[in-house]
């Protein structure tokens, strides 16, 4: 039986070994992800331009996209019509064409800092980024809603910083 036993441990530890690339991939950081470079310098520029917390448009990006090819050029669209690296949707945005990334970006600034002035709150800014303004009005905070609940927690979990 301790034969048998060393002899699975052995296998499995040599097969987490053989696989260590995969599962360092599960746990990269976002800033690490696939296309992050191409981004991550215009969103911080916007970031600076806007007076926007460190990485919060670039963490903000990174949840409306998560960097895909697919979704920033608009092969794939959401359920409600977001586009693009920001996901604008162009019927409540038209000044801005959502799939010029580097617009998108800095549209999105301007409009998160709008949000921010609005709500007096950079949590309360990114839920009604993702639920929209009329949401956080009406629920006079984070909208219940779990997918903006969601949204908020994950963005801020990457953003350092003591944000109400």
């Amino acid at each position: 039986m301790r034969n048998r036993d060393l002899i699975i441990f052995v296998i499995l530890g040599a097969f987490i070994f053989w696989r260590r690339e995969d599962l360092v991939s599960v746990v990269t950081n976002w800033k690490q992800a696939k296309n992050a470079s191409l981004y991550l310098p215009t969103l911080a520029a916007a970031e600076r331009k806007y007076g926007i917390p460190a990485d919060l448009l670039a963490r903000i990006a990174y949840q409306e996209s998560h960097w895909r090819e697919d979704i920033v050029t608009g092969k794939t669209a959401s359920a409600a019509g977001a586009m693009g690296l920001m996901q604008i949707v162009p019927r409540f945005h038209p000044t801005v064409n959502p799939l010029d990334w580097r617009q998108a970006v800095d549209y999105a600034g301007s409009y998160l800092k709008n949000l921010y002035r609005q709500f007096g709150s950079w949590k309360l800014a990114v839920a009604a980024y993702n639920a929209g303004p009329g949401n956080v009005s009406k629920y006079q905070g984070i909208p219940p809603f779990t997918e903006t609940k969601n949204y908020v927690a994950q963005v801020f979990s990457d953003v350092p910083g003591n944000y109400t």
